[in-house]
């Protein structure tokens, strides 16, 4: 029998999938060919800006603001992170705008919660953030594997 998680399950790897295919993303790339490669894709113009002010962030790692009308957005993730985190969290921004459905737009601290955990949170708003997970973790594992380094965990 198929559950309805099983089914969200499906739709978000779908809808990752598309979203990481967009990009044309490759192997070997560094994190700014990843940037470009989804201004190229989306044809729109993106900064990340490393912020030094997060005291108001609460748990949040990073978000995403971005002006249809200008092209253009920019990515703001905390400073004090180290790089590799930053990336990871910057990562998560980019798949929401890679993502077809693309994401609601409103803020969600520790948002990959489920919403049954978090009551404010809809299912289509997890589900943005699930999409933006998983491009992210394909992401990293772009950026910081190779075939040598998996061949040596078989």
């Amino acid at each position: 029998m198929v559950t309805e998680a099983d089914e969200v399950l499906v739709r978000v790897r779908e809808r990752a999938d598309r979203a990481f295919e967009r990009a044309d993303l490759t192997p070997g790339m560094t994190f700014d060919q990843v940037v470009h490669a989804v201004e190229r894709a989306l044809k729109i113009r993106l900064r990340v800006v490393r912020e030094a002010d997060t005291s108001g962030w609460g748990t949040l790692t990073g978000f995403l603001t971005f002006f249809a009308d200008r092209r253009e957005g920019s990515i703001h993730v905390r400073a004090a992170d180290a790089a590799i985190y930053s990336q990871f969290a910057a990562s998560h921004e980019l798949g929401h705008l890679l993502d077809d459905a693309h994401c609601s737009g409103a803020l969600h601290e520790r948002s990959s919660v489920s919403p049954h955990d978090n009551p404010q949170l809809s299912t289509p708003e997890y589900e943005a953030e699930l999409v933006a997970e998983h491009v992210a973790h394909r992401i990293a594992r772009l950026l910081y594997t190779s075939p040598r380094v998996a061949e040596s965990s078989w």
